[in-house]
């Protein structure tokens, strides 16, 4: 019997302290693609950190999506695999959304660049908590389980949905 339907999210940030070939891509791709977009909220290059920007425009957060967009294929590349969750027995947990998030950006000084991702797991069937352990299944998939141990780094997302019940 399933306790509830959840989502599990995780954060993977990049800076400029990147191990893998896939943080590195994605560190310096939405660099170079904040130098070019953030021109228009530089006013003249007086303004070089995301901070900045945002406080004199609003509209500087669509750098957000902008910044997506020039990693999506990156992204994509990983074939919905969560690079930084796996399950008990080593397997990447899938992933239906990957957000892109700007935490800090400045034009003169690339160091100071972070990013992250938000991914987010399909629907899964919670059949029971062990400890520290999660015992899960994809929705389409009930009868396959996995078991995620809970983190820090890990979110449960549980949506409630009240049923009016008529007599």
């Amino acid at each position: 019997m399933a306790l509830a339907n959840i989502n599990l999210s995780v954060k993977q940030y990049f800076n400029f302290m990147c191990r893998t070939d896939f943080e590195r891509r994605i560190f310096h791709d939405t660099y170079k693609e904040f130098q070019k977009r953030s021109k228009i909220y530089s006013l003249d290059q007086h303004l070089h950190t995301f901070f900045q920007m945002q406080q004199a425009n609003d509209k500087a957060n669509t750098l957000n999506q902008k910044l997506q967009y020039s990693v999506m294929d990156s992204i994509a590349a990983l074939e919905h695999k969560i690079p930084v969750l796996n399950d008990i027995e080593d397997h990447p947990v899938l992933f239906d959304c990957a957000e892109l998030h700007i935490y800090n950006s400045d034009l003169l000084n690339k160091a100071a660049h972070i990013v992250s991702i938000t991914y987010t797991s399909p629907d899964l069937i919670l059949h029971e908590i062990v400890g520290d352990l999660l015992i899960l299944s994809y929705t389409a998939k009930a009868h396959e389980t996995l078991v995620v141990k809970i983190t820090e780094n890990l979110m449960v997302n549980y949506e409630q949905h009240e049923n009016l019940v008529y007599s």
